[in-house]
């Protein structure tokens, strides 16, 4: 059993990963290796530290990181699968975990410039699909340079922590940072940056340059202690050419590591494939030096999972993933709110997602799909998007474009059903209820009128505050049940009494079975339960806020009717009357029931007040 450390994380659990140890620590967050509970996947996860989880401000700019990395998708950059909070105040993102050494790691001597224009390469081909979607790392160092084993490459480069970038447009306007504010670190700093100007992708450049000096001398190019003595020396010093400080660097790449390294935004490489194809023409130019163009990467496997990149990538293969590659078939696909995707081929799946070929439209990386699989039983599945293939990509990779999807919710009935697709076995039809008759059906229909002029949870016969798992089971428990009920019957009126509740039934789970639509149904009934459910249920911040803020829009005395009583709850906490302090702040989320502080609040008294009433 794994106890727990100081800080509560380590033993505990987020959503379905058991938190198992602490792989890193930063200036924002710890990270966390994660194991999910029932597949055994291993995952890395971010938690933000609870000092800085009341700051609005970095709250936003630690879920920008997910943000950032969703709009670049790119393979040099490590994926972030998802973004939750616990409440009161535990915002983590979830990463793929990645086994292998920083860029720092190997910095005790100088690196050889094949190995080194080998590695910034891959870090300019991340960089320009940033920019490329208009977004700035802004805090580039060897610490957020990691490298892999992926194949034959020795060090395949994944570029982390996006949590200082910005879009470029948002520059000048952006509120995440404070006017003024430095951000990013000393040793790698831009001049601009270091000037407090707007930035564009030619500051990464500058701070790649560094780097690329570092990794030719083994030393930084402004060895200067202190803040102010480095940003002195950012705007106006420049080092020595690499070459006059270690003799074996060839001048061709000296010269291309300063011209990245220029004070003048104006005077570097416009742009990291500039960069990069100067690199590479810097080392053909080099006498006896050997251009070592890391390998393409294999076809990925076509659903990312959670799992870090496999260490053994030369062994031989089994043969149940052999068998599993073989099977392909079609299935429908749509998304939550109906919109067809069409009936799409199926090239690849596992125990954890698929890859579905299409040549049209892709569904948002993080939206949920719903598929079904044509068989004696029509397989439902409900997944998430995780990847994105276009394509020219797809080209480059030899496979159709389309998009991999992770399995949601899947029951051990459903799981029964995967492994004998991943095995290109045929599904077996489900079994219909046996000793079914007229007076069996009635009795059920029966408890079906009682709860039609209800809400959906009386339909459901669940309580407001069922979670999510319960709820989306249920819904499946009782359409199943209703369809199979249906094909036994041929009276009419039980028919259409059948097909009514299951109208019912179906409008209960789109409105309840996603935390978005659920929150929105909730907040409208005053159910500040419900919506506390939601965002243990996947619903983030920021969608928190955009609800609260069209919520308001519709209640417009709402934010003021609960500060009032935010404030009676401050003062009777302040006196020490703890169940009147929670009323109040209840009484505050009825109204306001999108307001993540007083969510936050409500728990975090809920809690004293629990340990309070243990301790008499």
């Amino acid at each position: 059993m794994t106890t727990k450390t100081a800080d509560g994380v380590v033993g505990s659990t987020l959503g379905p990963f058991k938190i198992t140890k602490v792989i890193g620590r930063g200036g924002m967050g710890t990270v966390y290796l994660g194991e999910h509970s029932v597949i055994g996947s291993r995952v890395a996860i971010k938690v933000l530290q609870e000092k800085l989880a009341s700051d609005e401000g970095l709250v936003a700019r630690f879920y920008a990181e997910a943000r950032a990395v969703n709009l670049i998708g790119h393979e040099n950059i490590v994926n972030i699968f998802d973004m939750n909070v616990v409440p009161p105040n535990r915002y983590y993102l979830v990463m793929e975990y990645l086994e292998g050494k920083p860029l720092n790691h190997i910095l005790t001597a100088p690196v050889p410039a094949a190995t080194s224009v080998a590695i910034l390469v891959q870090v300019c081909d991340a960089l320009q699909a940033a920019h490329d979607a208009g977004i700035v790392h802004r805090d580039l160092k060897p610490e957020n340079i990691f490298l892999i084993k992926r194949g034959r490459a020795e060090n395949f480069v994944k570029v982390l922590d996006f949590g200082l970038a910005k879009l470029l447009d948002t520059e000048r306007t952006s509120t995440h940072t404070a006017a003024g504010l430095i951000v990013g670190t000393p040793e790698f700093m831009s001049p601009e940056q270091a000037n407090s100007a707007p930035v564009d992708g030619r500051s990464d450049i500058y701070s790649l340059g560094c780097i690329a000096w570092l990794l030719a001398t083994a030393r930084l190019p402004f060895p200067q202690r202190g803040l102010t003595d480095l940003l002195v020396a950012h705007r106006s010093q420049n080092p020595k050419p690499p070459h006059e400080v270690v003799p074996e660097v060839p001048a061709s790449l000296s010269a291309v590591i300063m011209k990245a390294m220029s004070k003048s935004p104006g005077d570097r490489y416009q742009t990291a494939n500039e960069f990069a194809a100067a690199l590479e023409q810097a080392l053909r130019d080099a006498p006896g030096e050997k251009v070592l163009v890391p390998p393409p990467p294999p076809p990925p496997r076509a659903v990312p999972t959670a799992s870090p990149p496999a260490s053994g990538g030369n062994a031989p293969a089994a043969a149940l993933p052999l068998q599993r590659h073989t099977a392909q078939f079609a299935a429908v696909v749509a998304r939550l709110d109906g919109t067809s995707l069409g009936t799409l081929q199926c090239n690849d799946i596992s125990k954890g997602g698929m890859f579905l070929s299409t040549a049209g439209e892709l569904p948002a990386v993080f939206s949920k799909v719903k598929i079904t699989i044509p068989s004696a039983s029509n397989l439902e599945l409900l997944a998430e998007v995780v990847r994105h293939v276009p394509p020219d990509q797809a080209r480059a990779w030899a496979m159709s474009p389309g998009f991999g999807v992770q399995f949601l919710d899947v029951t051990a009935g459903l799981r029964e059903d995967i492994n004998r697709l991943v095995q290109g076995l045929p599904l077996q039809p489900r079994t219909t209820p046996s000793g079914l008759n007229s007076q069996s059906i009635e009795a059920l229909l029966a408890k079906y009128r009682d709860r039609m002029n209800g809400d959906h949870y009386i339909v459901l016969a669940l309580p407001q505050t069922a979670d999510m798992l319960e709820i989306r089971a249920r819904c499946a428990e009782a359409e199943a049940q209703l369809t199979e009920l249906r094909k036994t019957t041929k009276k009419q009126a039980e028919i259409a009494q059948l097909e009514s509740a299951l109208g019912r039934v179906r409008a209960a789970r789109d409105a309840l079975s996603n935390a978005g639509p659920r929150a929105r149904y909730d907040a409208n009934r005053g159910n500040w339960r419900g919506i506390a459910r939601c965002i243990l249920g996947g619903l983030g911040p920021l969608d928190l806020e955009r609800q609260r803020q069209e919520f308001l829009v519709e209640h417009p005395s709402a934010a003021g009717s609960a500060h009032v009583k935010f404030l009676a709850s401050k003062g009777y906490e302040h006196n020490s009357q703890l169940k009147e302090a929670l009323d109040a702040c209840e009484n505050a989320l009825q109204i306001d029931p999108f307001n993540l502080q007083l969510h936050q609040r409500q728990a975090m008294l809920a809690r004293r007040l629990k340990e309070a009433g243990a301790r008499h």
